[in-house]
């Protein structure tokens, strides 16, 4: 359910800060008419939204929720929203060659050393800046958006439809779920609901990704360890899944496995060589977690390291993962079910450490839960193949959509004419979301640990430099 508050713009300060407190902030996003404050509400997402007058729009709600701080930079940015008291007021964006500067601590003893942005491997480019007094890191300060390509501005004016490989495409890890979530939301404006066939095939695309990506999140991290075994190990896992996912769904990072009105064509056309294969899958898989933690050396590095308190996960907004292993059981599969997670909850797994190994704890236990829910699914599912995907016209309106990635929380909102044309669409990643979290993490920590701490949430540069 979405559900639309319409604001007048004196109050909406006032009025986004006491939504903080009762409700589950998303993010914000601007239109060329609007500003809009999305929150999760009991079952619904709930956009709290006051309309334009100029460029003055009144008083910064990141002044006082660090977690708005992205978001209002980014409407100042791309839509020339002016907000008074900003905390941080440089550039979120790298444009036209000009790269915001660092934000560094000062004082007697403080060293500066920067990562990046260009990096070993192959990983995407972003800059790192640590301020350290000795080892122990007293700031991190962190740039993306080296490789920020317009996304958003590019599908304005696009059908609706045609739309939906580039939303597949916006990066490779999450591409199920931000598929899904724009599925929903040009579903949901044109009244179409999915048969219980098709859900249930989303259900097992949404936990294969949710796999792939947790286990390459805990081999990662094993190397930032020095456990090299383990990298390996993951790597020759996470190369499994993709395996199987690209036979079930028709590309190895299921691109396009879910599109609007239904499934890819062919999708799941072999339901008992699926089964076979995902029982192998989850026996290895159960090895390699057993070895992983039993490493009782290694699971000694992961504890105590880029600790996150409570308080601070809810504050910088933390979704997924990052914010169960600090206190809270947050999952959007529950909180706001959608599809076959409504006939089939997810179990929600928590921890208070809020630490490294505590994220490898929510991941180790989340792959076992999405086994099992695949399992189930596949139960459900029986042996015919999905039907193909409906055909409908896409209706007018707006609307935010919200599924739960492997990350966390991904939304979509989308805004839509009577040509069926896209005139605003606004993505917001769990990997956006979380990156603020990562600089605090560190915090308190030696730079030597960054690789540790850093893998540990494992989040994409691609879907913040959307």
């Amino acid at each position: 359910m979405y559900v639309e508050i319409p604001l007048e713009r004196p109050d909406l300060f006032d009025d986004v800060l006491r939504a903080c407190s009762t409700r589950e902030p998303l993010g914000a996003y601007a239109t060329n008419e609007r500003l809009n404050y999305l929150f999760v509400d009991g079952g619904a997402v709930c956009n709290l939204c006051a309309a334009r007058d100029g460029a003055d729009a009144g008083e910064s709600v990141a002044r006082s929720v660090p977690l708005f701080d992205w978001h209002e930079r980014e409407m100042r940015d791309t839509h020339g929203v002016e907000l008074t008291g900003l905390p941080v007021s440089r550039a979120l964006f790298v444009r036209d060659g000009v790269v915001p500067p660092a934000l560094t601590a000062e004082g007697e003893g403080v060293t500066i050393i920067v990562v990046g942005p260009v990096h070993a491997g192959i990983i995407e480019p972003g800059r790192f800046t640590f301020s350290s007094g000795g080892e122990t890191v007293v700031h991190l300060d962190g740039q993306l958006s080296y490789s920020r390509r317009g996304v958003e501005a590019f599908l304005e004016g696009c059908d609706a439809f045609a739309a939906a490989p580039q939303m597949a495409r916006v990066c490779g890890a999450c591409s199920v779920a931000r598929s899904w979530a724009y599925a929903r939301a040009i579903e949901t404006l044109a009244g179409v609901a999915c048969d219980e066939r098709t859900e249930w095939a989303r259900l097992i695309f949404a936990e294969l990704e949710r796999i792939y990506n947790h286990v390459f999140d805990l081999g990662s991290t094993a190397a930032g360890a020095g456990y090299g075994y383990g990298q390996t190990q993951g790597l020759a896992i996470k190369e499994r899944v993709h395996r199987v996912c690209a036979a079930a769904g028709g590309h190895r990072f299921l691109f396009d496995a879910i599109v609007p009105g239904g499934v890819r064509i062919g999708a799941l056309d072999a339901a008992g060589a699926l089964r076979s294969d995902v029982a192998k899958l989850r026996s290895a898989t159960a090895e390699f977690l057993d070895a992983l933690f039993g490493a009782r050396s290694v699971v000694g590095r992961f504890e105590g390291a880029g600790r996150v308190p409570r308080e601070t996960a809810r504050a910088f907004g933390a979704v997924g993962p990052a914010r169960r292993a600090s206190g809270a059981a947050i999952d959007m599969r529950a909180v706001l079910p959608y599809g076959a997670y409504r006939k089939l909850p997810p179990e929600v797994f928590s921890e208070t450490a809020g630490d490294v190994a505590a994220r490898c704890r929510i991941k180790r236990a989340e792959i076992g839960a999405s086994f099992e829910l695949i399992d189930r699914a596949l139960a459900e599912f029986g042996t015919l193949p999905p039907p193909p995907p409906q055909r409908f016209a896409a209706a007018r309106g707006r609307i935010t959509t919200v599924t739960e990635g492997a990350r966390g929380a991904e939304s979509v909102s989308v805004e839509c004419d009577a040509r069926g044309h896209l005139t605003r669409v606004h993505i917001i990643s769990a990997s956006y979301r979380n990156w603020p979290l990562v600089l605090r993490a560190m915090e308190g920590n030696i730079v030597p640990d960054f690789p540790l701490v850093n893998k540990s949430f494992n989040l994409c540069y691609a879907c913040a430099d959307r």
